[in-house]
């Protein structure tokens, strides 16, 4: 994985040279490396942001000239979606930080006690993020999917029919199911025959000739395929910290 640019816009050195080294510490707890530019105005940071993109800016509201919220705004009017994080004490500003759609505030004076949690949460939602599937169905449609979103993928010849977890018509994919295989295999899908992809957060009960889903429906198994389904299967509930009960017919 690249590291995680992030640009940090403060007009204090020191508490940036700080909130520098604590943010690396943070990010190594993840095992995520980061790479830090520092900017002590708005007219730096703007200077930045001409040549190089980030992925997250920690942002001063208190700072000389233009201040912290009126950068902000300034950079959303130009179409910059960057994650912010406000970093300060001026917590009587703190309602007027909503205009431009921050991912969270840190206090100053709480800064090492408050990033741990704040940046736990923005590493969920990265990952989570990192785990959407974007896909173009035969009508020339582009849609997003999270790893919760489609149930199981049937081929039929060339077109793979995605059945989505939220019902309605399937999503019609033209791609070969072994190119489609190797994108949600990540994501926690089972190769359980030669014409079917499910998603084990799915599966109710395995047996040796079909697999069972949490909706009723009811899928073929390969008898090639039996064994390293159901290895697959158990090994992804134990990552997931669960492990199969009574319904679970393995």
């Amino acid at each position: 994985m690249n590291p995680l640019t992030i640009a940090l816009c403060d007009d204090d050195p020191l508490f940036r040279s700080a909130m520098a080294k604590t943010l690396e510490q943070c990010f190594a707890s993840h095992s995520i490396s980061i790479q830090i530019e520092e900017s002590s105005s708005a007219r730096e940071l703007l200077g930045l942001l001409g040549h190089k993109s980030f992925e997250l800016i920690f942002l001063d509201i208190d700072m000389p000239q233009t201040d912290g919220i009126a950068l902000g705004q300034q950079l959303r009017t130009l179409g910059c979606t960057t994650d912010i994080i406000y970093v300060s004490n001026l917590d009587e500003r703190v309602y007027e930080i909503f205009s431009v759609h921050p991912w969270s505030y840190i206090r100053k004076s709480r800064f090492s006690q408050e990033l741990p949690g704040v940046i736990g949460e923005y590493v969920r939602n990265l990952r989570h993020r990192a785990q959407q599937l974007v896909l173009q169905n035969t009508d020339g449609q582009v849609c997003s999917f999270g790893p919760g979103d489609i149930l199981y993928v049937e081929a039929v010849g060339k077109i793979q029919k995605l059945i989505l977890a939220a019902h309605g018509q399937p999503f019609l994919v033209r791609s070969a199911l072994h190119d489609l295989e190797t994108m949600l295999i990540p994501l926690g899908f089972i190769r359980v025959h030669k014409g079917f992809l499910v998603n084990y957060r799915c599966i109710r009960k395995i047996t040796s000739r079909s697999v069972t889903l949490d909706t009723g429906a009811e899928l073929p198994i390969g008898r090639d395929r039996l064994k390293q389904a159901r290895e697959s299967y158990l090994s992804l509930m134990k990552w997931k910290g669960l492990t199969p009960g009574a319904g679970n017919n393995l």
